[in-house]
């Protein structure tokens, strides 16, 4: 199985979380609302992961 990965941030793209491997797990640009971008599927595990939980809180969160 290939691994998805970033290779490289994009200009204005600031590193979120890395994985234990080194690997960028999440990434966001400050400069806009709510632009945030991660490397798994919070809305399959937020029912068991707290980080997943915690995006989501986030997302809601910035819409008030």
């Amino acid at each position: 199985m290939p691994i998805q990965a970033i290779k490289a941030l994009a200009a204005g793209l600031v590193e979120m979380a890395v994985s234990e491997d080194g690997l960028t797990e999440a990434v966001c640009m400050p400069e806009h609302h709510f632009l945030w971008a991660v490397q798994w599927h919070p809305e399959f595990s937020y029912l068991t992961d707290e980080s997943s939980r915690a995006i989501f809180s986030a997302f809601v969160n910035s819409m008030l």
